[in-house]
C-alpha cells in the first residue's frame, strides 16, 4: 500500500507540475503566439511595401524608356530642323550666286554685242 500511495503522490506532483508548468509554457507560447503573430503582420507589411517599391520601380523604368524616346525623337526632330536651316542657307546663297552669275551675263552679253557692233563698224568703213 505504502507503494500505490507513493506512486499516487509521485504522479499527482508531475500532473501538478506539468499542470504548472504548461500554464507558464502557455503564457510563454501565447507571448510567443502574440510576437509570432505581430512578425507574420510585420512580414507581411514589408512584403507589401516591397511589392509596391517593385511596382513603382517598373513605372518608372517605363516611363524613362518612354522619356528616352521622346529625347531621341527631340534630338531628331533638332538634328532635321538644323539641316533643314542648313539645305535653306545653302538654297538661298544658291540663289544669291544664280543672281550674281545672270547679272555677270547680261553685262558680258552687253559687251558682245558692244564688240559686234564695233566689228560691223570696222569691217563697214
Amino acid at each position: 500500500m505504502f507503494k500505490t500511495s507513493y506512486l499516487r503522490e509521485v504522479r499527482k506532483e508531475k500532473y501538478e507540475q506539468s499542470d504548472v508548468f504548461n500554464e507558464e509554457l502557455e503564457d510563454s507560447e501565447s507571448s510567443a503566439g502574440i510576437a509570432a503573430i505581430q512578425g507574420w503582420e510585420s512580414l507581411q507589411d514589408l512584403n507589401g511595401r516591397f511589392a509596391r517599391y517593385i511596382n513603382r520601380a517598373r513605372v518608372l523604368e517605363q516611363r524613362n524608356a518612354v522619356f528616352r524616346k521622346q529625347l531621341e525623337t527631340l534630338q531628331r526632330m533638332e538634328e532635321a530642323s538644323s539641316l533643314q536651316e542648313a539645305f535653306m542657307q545653302q538654297t538661298e546663297s544658291n540663289r544669291q550666286r544664280i543672281r550674281e552669275l545672270a547679272s555677270e551675263r547680261a553685262k558680258l552679253e552687253r559687251q558682245l554685242k558692244d564688240a559686234c557692233r564695233m566689228l560691223d563698224d570696222f569691217t563697214s568703213k
